[in-house]
């Protein structure tokens, strides 16, 4: 039992709440969004990093899009089934496989695009420009955060390999 004088634990008071509940409500509404255009959001991540970044392997994409090698590697497939993607072999390296975004799949990522930044733009309504760079670098912040070695998840890791 927790003592009096503990503050109450109040969920949507936590900033990871908060986050939380944009990115679900973020997904579902790109996903609606992305519909229209036949596409999933992985597979939109997917574009828009081989846009930005043309010629990746599987696993630098799933990195750069937050998800993981299985599901990503089923959607480039899909991709690459509807002509927006091409997989090649590297040609110094032919174990690695890299992904390149067709001709096809550029003219797909420029139609798909205003309708992504709109969405973006909706929720972001209402924040000035310099709330918006605040919020990116906070959030950037965060995220670096989020990657570093986790001292409670490693502690335990090692408790149980050792127990």
């Amino acid at each position: 039992m927790p003592a009096k004088d503990t503050e109450p634990y109040i969920s949507e008071e936590k900033v990871t709440t908060q986050i939380r509940a944009i990115w679900v409500r973020n997904f579902a509404c790109i996903k609606e969004t992305l519909r229209q255009f036949d596409l999933t959001p992985v597979q939109w991540r997917v574009l828009a990093n081989l846009q930005e970044f043309n010629g990746q392997n599987v696993y630098s994409l799933a990195e750069r899009s937050y998800t993981n090698r299985a599901n990503l590697s089923r959607d480039v497939a899909i991709l690459e089934k509807l002509g927006l993607v091409e997989r090649n072999r590297e040609s110094r390296d032919q174990r690695n496989v890299l992904v390149t975004l067709t001709y096809a799949g550029k003219i797909k990522f420029d139609q798909v695009r205003p309708a992504v930044e709109q969405e973006t733009n909706f929720i972001l309504e209402g924040l000035s420009s310099p709330e918006i760079e605040t919020l990116m670098r906070l959030l950037v912040k965060i995220k670096h955060n989020s990657y570093r070695q986790h001292p409670m998840v490693h502690n335990t890791s090692k408790e149980k390999s050792n127990g």
